[in-house]
């Protein structure tokens, strides 16, 4: 009997309604969850705002307690802190200087505040303003909770400062009579403010307030550094280059002691981000508009040409010709040497009576030239200056590795390369390079003749003598080099090279893991020292050694980073350099 419709299966719509449900669920939780990151996101407190105006730098974190507590039990902290690096450090003029002033701050404090005792004021969204450099005159503002902050010695001894009110928000004030110290804190909004002076705390309140007062945030330097970057980092520290270069403590302990390259900044920004496997560190760099460089910049693809085990690396566009000629002589040709001086001793006395010649003056030998002073170097650098200028260099790239010959010795040779606008010729070259090795090896220039020799799959020229120079041309490619393995390497990466990004002004690398152990060996051939000592060079007793100690620790600590990679490119009026530091997961 056929089946009316009546009587069909009807279709269960029951796990259809029930996927729906959870699709709404689902849906709804994540609208929730993208919301309180977008309400999270909104109410973060640009700390700037708080900041007074008129500082030198400004320095931010997202979680600055996290990151001291990662450091605090790092081993990289431990292996520092028993370093010989640390050793010396500890008792150089600077720390001293540092140190007095901390238990200066201390005095007035009540208490030393040790990296325990720090621990218990630092919260998550964190920043540091410092107005000063001799005084270190800061304002310290953290995010906090109340209970963590009740717990910090800071809290427990307010009842020994003295109590003022800012913008309607008591604050704590103690004062050190013999060093005029003073120490300042309030608590407002979840946040605490830590200064080393009264008015930074009470301005800063105000601010918080409501206040019209200028801010950081307001200020041009801050403002156009910050509008320059990208996101922030774990770590954000924004410079007033400006002020900072005004002060002479800036540039007394300033270590890099390059104030004439700072000079052209007024203001710049540095972020600082971590992966598993490296740190990255983005920098901008601000320069007024009126020294902006009208001249467009080549685009070179040198970098391109760097070996994967290249020791160390370094490119820069449109090198001067004098700068480029005397980077040959001296990695390639002959390395300039000063005698030392022991400034223990005073210069010997001269007799007046004392006779002009000796008997010992028959021993010199007349047929034989002295060695090349620095006359002869300034001529060789001449000689190639005048071949750079004739196809003026728009780029250049310096490869070093070190190399333990024999399990003995350690060389450090090189390969230079330069690209030029027009093709090299080697009518100009040859004889430049010859000219200019010729009184620097050779007596009368004999055997400063070129040969064809192949390195590799390679062909170059080879100066035939003793010493080793080599020296190919691929188009406006021009090569010189003291080590065949190394200038064989080079070539190979003709055509294989990646593109440089526009505007490349400065790249440069170094493989730390490779060069360690002869860096090393290196740094202990200078100290002339042994594991034990010797009877000719006895262990120090006055402290590490400079080079075997206390240079060569300081790469052990630092061994988890295996190379460092720089890049810096112009535009307009901004300079942006990115370094990343490859370290091991």
């Amino acid at each position: 009997m056929k089946r009316t419709s009546a009587h069909r299966p009807a279709t269960d719509s029951r796990p259809l309604a029930f996927a729906l449900k959870r699709a709404i669920v689902l849906l709804i939780l994540l609208l929730a969850i993208a919301g309180y990151f977008f309400l999270q996101t909104q109410t973060r407190q640009n700390l700037a705002q708080w900041m007074p105006g008129g500082a030198l730098l400004y320095l931010e974190s997202p979680d600055f307690g996290s990151l001291l507590r990662e450091w605090n039990a790092s081993s990289v902290k431990s292996g520092w802190l028993a370093s010989a690096n640390y050793e010396v450090f500890s008792r150089t003029n600077l720390l001293t200087k540092l140190s007095e002033v901390y238990q200066q701050y201390g005095t007035a404090a009540g208490f030393l505040p040790d990296l325990q005792k720090t621990l218990g004021i630092a919260g998550t969204e964190s920043a540091l303003a410092l107005y000063e450099i001799r005084e270190v005159e800061f304002l310290y503002v953290t995010k906090i909770g109340e209970a963590q902050l009740a717990k910090s010695q800071l809290w427990a001894l307010r009842d020994r400062f003295e109590q003022r009110q800012a913008g309607g928000v008591p604050f704590y004030l103690r004062r050190d009579p013999e060093s005029k110290r003073t120490v300042a804190f309030a608590f407002t909004k979840g946040y605490l403010f830590l200064a080393t002076r009264d008015d930074l705390v009470a301005r800063a309140l105000a601010l918080v307030a409501g206040g019209q007062d200028p801010s950081i945030f307001s200020e041009r330097w801050y403002h156009e550094a910050t509008a320059a970057a990208g996101s922030a980092g774990e770590l954000r520290l924004v410079l007033n280059l400006e002020s900072l270069l005004k002060s002479g403590y800036f540039r007394s302990y300033w270590i890099q002691r390059n104030a004439s390259s700072i000079r052209p900044y007024w203001t710049g920004i540095a972020d600082v981000t971590r992966s598993r496997t490296a740190i990255t560190e983005t920098r901008v760099f601000l320069r007024d508009s009126e020294t902006e460089s009208a001249a467009p910049l080549e685009v070179s693809n040198l970098v391109g040409l760097v070996p994967p085990d290249a020791g160390l690396y370094r490119f820069s566009i449109r090198p001067a010709p004098s700068a480029a000629a005397a980077l040959i002589v001296q990695k390639l040709m002959a390395s300039a040497t000063t005698a030392p001086i022991d400034e223990r001793f005073a210069p010997v006395a001269i007799a007046l009576d004392a006779r002009a010649g000796s008997e010992a003056d028959l021993e010199t030998r007349i047929d034989e030239p002295p060695l090349p002073a620095e006359d002869a170097r300034g001529a060789a650098a001449a000689t190639l200056q005048a071949m750079l200028e004739s196809n003026r260099p728009v780029a250049m790239l310096e490869l070093q590795s070190s190399v333990a010959a024999g399990g003995t010795f350690v060389q450090t040779p090189a390969v230079l390369v330069f690209e030029g606008p027009a093709e090299w010729g080697a009518s100009v070259v040859q004889p430049a390079l010859t000219a200019a090795v010729a009184p620097l090896w050779t007596n009368s220039g004999l055997g400063a003749a070129w040969v064809p020799a192949t390195v590799g799959r390679q062909s170059v020229e080879r100066l035939n003598g003793l010493g080793t120079l080599l020296y190919a041309i691929r188009g406006k490619l021009l090569f010189i080099g003291n080590d065949p393995v190394q200038l064989a390497a080079t070539l190979d990466r003709i055509g294989a090279g990646t593109q440089a990004p526009a505007g490349l002004t400065y790249a440069a690398g170094f493989h730390h893991a490779r060069e360690a152990a002869n860096f090393e060996r290196i740094m202990n051939a200078l100290d002339f020292s042994t594991p034990g000592g010797n009877q000719f060079f006895p262990v120090r007793e006055n402290g590490p050694a400079f080079f075997s100690a206390n240079l060569a620790s300081l790469s052990r600590v630092l061994s988890f980073v295996t190379g460092v990679a720089v890049n810096e490119e112009q535009s307009g009026i901004y300079t942006r350099q990115q370094i990343v530091y490859t370290a091991v997961p």
